[in-house]
């Protein structure tokens, strides 16, 4: 009786499972979690204690990384000093279609006007009056409707920009510098700001405006000529451009530009 209960012998399906057990003890098995992200795994072992590894991050080279590009920032710039000027209706004369690296430009006339931008990432551009701007990762471009051929102006790697454009001048404004350009003579001006700030831009007919933290700067866009008129530590809050003059409040004190004799007149506005 003993022999036989020593004989005793398990039925065959349960030692076969003990059998695998056995055979698959020691290797590990590969579980998804599907509560992470894509791509991450953890591993359960089914020998000792269960452990989990750190999820797998995928390689930065794998292709369904997404390439996430530098921030550029372009924004359109709003006037600080309140704009009184009444501008009248402007109809744009100047257009421009986007083909394979390459902008043409059409001008009034029918002329067309191609610039290719091959090798160069373009970040803003815009048609309005008689110009249109472009900007690009190396260049600030315009052409008008007198030009021959899209015109020019080198930046330097900054990355954020502001852009006003107006009927016959277009302003691009840097931390460091204001790039202008001049639809009348198609020629990028640089105006370095040193220790200053931009706060209004106009452009009114072949006058520009523009207020910085210290100093007023009128431009004649036909000849080029610049004007300008210390703050004394004063803020312009209002200005309005006009067919002969251009205003500038601050406060009890008026500065007008006469387009005339092309100076500044000022005005104590308490008498």
């Amino acid at each position: 009786m003993l022999r036989k209960l020593l004989t005793f012998q398990f039925p065959k399906s349960f030692s076969f499972a003990i059998g695998l057990t056995l055979f698959f003890g020691s290797f590990p098995v590969l579980v998804a979690n599907p509560d992470l992200l894509e791509g991450d795994i953890y591993y359960y072992d089914t020998v000792g204690q269960n452990r989990s590894r750190p999820p797998q991050r995928p390689h930065p080279n794998n292709l369904h990384v997404p390439t996430i590009p530098a921030k550029q920032e372009i924004t359109v710039f709003s006037n600080a000093a309140t704009d009184k000027t009444a501008y009248p209706y402007i109809q744009t004369a100047i257009n421009f279609v986007e083909g394979h690296f390459s902008f043409k430009a059409f001008l009034a006339d029918g002329t067309e006007v191609s610039y290719s931008t091959r090798g160069e990432h373009v970040r803003y551009s815009k048609c309005f009056g008689e110009l249109c701007i472009i900007i690009s990762q190396k260049n600030v471009l315009g052409v008008s409707n007198t030009s021959t051929e899209w015109e020019k102006g080198h930046i330097f790697g900054e990355e954020r920009y502001e852009v006003a454009v107006g009927h016959r001048a277009a302003l691009v404004a840097s931390d460091r510098k204001l790039y202008l350009y001049n639809s009348y003579t198609n020629h990028w001006e640089t105006i370095s700001l040193e220790q200053e700030t931009l706060r209004s831009f106009a452009n009114l007919y072949d006058k520009v405006a523009i207020i910085t933290s210290r100093r007023i700067l009128v431009i004649d866009l036909t000849t080029e000529a610049q004007f300008e008129q210390n703050l004394l530590l004063r803020r312009i809050y209002q200005f309005e451009l006009r067919d002969g003059f251009i205003n500038f409040y601050s406060g009890d004190k008026l500065w007008m530009f006469r387009h005339q004799t092309e100076a500044f007149e000022e005005v104590d506005l308490t008498d």
